[in-house]
């Protein structure tokens, strides 16, 4: 471990200042290190694109009682001109408007993710200037390494492990594919049908109010399910897994044109962060979640030649401080990613997180309290700034969690010591 760029000590399941009387340094400088480069994948669906946006944390940043949390997400560690800068670039009359904010930059760690890459910083998420996991995994990773890290990231929101990252080795034989696919036929056909008679019916309603109105309403336009090919129906089983592996297979291929600074030292993929499980709530896909993942740990260690690839499951953790329901399709999702985790021929490589334990409480407050979010959107924005299925929008959680999976990758690298 590098001690001249670590920064912090973790302590619990937080990024804390190892001492109050340092600041972050001006820049986190490039590993020169001439060994291997250390590869982490990070795959999943919306919550690990990321929904850490910028406007609550700026907020807090501008708070005593929360700033320490993110001293590291700032250039300099300097708060003031943090936040300077962000007043004097906002627009009060257009929240859309993006301001300018100085965040820190890791040279010692590298981020690819979809067609953007670099050094670590904010801007790696779904939101603009937003982030996900992946900060402070590349933090705590980063802190532990003298090797240059990567970080390969690959989510899209609203996929299912049963359907886009289903893995070669949960795939249904040629014969079942005719058979699903002639079903959602079927059920296409039925309903276009519906569908085209009540097209019909509302165009009729829309004519006769056309005839008093005021201002014409514009008919609708009935669009028709397509009817599918057996080849176009499969296509969709595993196209996320397949892009995957694509995306880091040719990153990999390209890092001295995607990163300047590589020096042909090679690499090894060290570790994979799985943080995934909402669409797998619907259409009875969870009943097959823990053999689709175990399956999805063992077709990417044969994929890419590690056979025993470290992995960090995300444990959905969407109850936040209310009990899981008994027999409800997540719980039986989250007793799944356990399982994975737990059996016998995983124990020793694969670490699943409880996730609830990151929910942000003040978020949740104001979130559910009375009136809801709504009742005062400026004090909503303090915290949050989403949907509980996005963990609220949290800056924190998602700050929390990426330690936290961070840490279970090192708990695990560990152990080959």
């Amino acid at each position: 471990m590098n001690l001249r760029r670590l920064i912090f000590t973790t302590t619990g399941l937080l990024l804390i200042p190892a001492a109050l009387s340092l600041a972050e340094p001006s820049e986190f400088t490039a590993s020169t290190s001439n060994s291997k480069v250390k590869v982490f994948i990070l795959a999943g669906q919306s919550n690990m694109e990321g929904r850490g946006f910028p406007e609550p944390l700026t907020w807090q940043v501008s708070q005593k009682k929360y700033r320490g949390r993110y001293t590291h997400f700032i250039k300099d560690g300097d708060y003031d001109a943090f936040l300077k800068t962000v007043n004097e670039t906002k627009d009060p009359e257009d929240r859309r408007k993006t301001p300018t904010y100085l965040w820190s930059e890791r040279k010692d760690v590298w981020i690819n993710y979809l067609g953007k890459h670099g050094n670590l910083t904010v801007g790696y998420g779904a939101p603009n200037q937003g982030f996900g996991p992946e900060f402070n995994f590349g933090h705590v990773v980063g802190n532990y390494y003298d090797e240059q890290v990567l970080i390969i990231k690959t989510s899209w929101g609203g996929r299912a492990l049963a359907q886009g990252f289903l893995p070669p080795s949960s795939m249904p034989s040629q014969t079942e594919f005719e058979v699903m696919t002639k079903a959602e036929n079927e059920k296409n056909d039925e309903w276009n049908v519906q569908q085209r008679a009540r097209t019909a019916k509302n165009n009729l309603k829309i004519m006769k109010d056309n005839e008093t109105a005021e201002k014409k309403k514009p008919l609708q336009t009935f669009k028709p399910r397509p009817v599918l090919t057996t080849a176009e129906y499969k296509a969709r089983y595993g196209i996320d897994y397949r892009n995957m592996v694509a995306e880091v297979h040719e990153c990999l291929s390209n890092l001295k044109e995607r990163f300047p600074n590589y020096r042909g030292q090679g690499y090894v993929i060290e570790g994979f962060v799985w943080f995934q499980g909402w669409n797998d709530q619907y259409n009875d896909r969870w009943l097959s979640y823990e053999k689709n993942l175990g399956n999805l740990i063992r077709d990417l260690r044969t994929e890419f030649e590690v056979p025993d690839l470290k992995v960090v499951i995300g444990e959905m953790g969407h109850d936040g401080p209310n009990e899981p329901k008994a027999d409800a399709p997540r719980t039986i999702i989250m007793a799944a990613q356990q399982a994975v985790a737990k059996s016998a021929e995983f124990n020793n490589t694969v670490r699943c997180i409880n996730t609830r334990q990151y929910w942000d409480m003040d978020a949740h407050n104001i979130y559910h309290g009375p009136g809801g979010w709504s009742k005062d959107v400026e004090k909503w924005r303090q915290f949050g700034n989403d949907r509980p299925y996005h963990y609220l929008g949290s800056p924190w959680f998602f700050a929390q969690a990426g330690t936290g999976f961070g840490e279970a990758m090192l708990k695990l690298v560990r152990k080959d010591k």
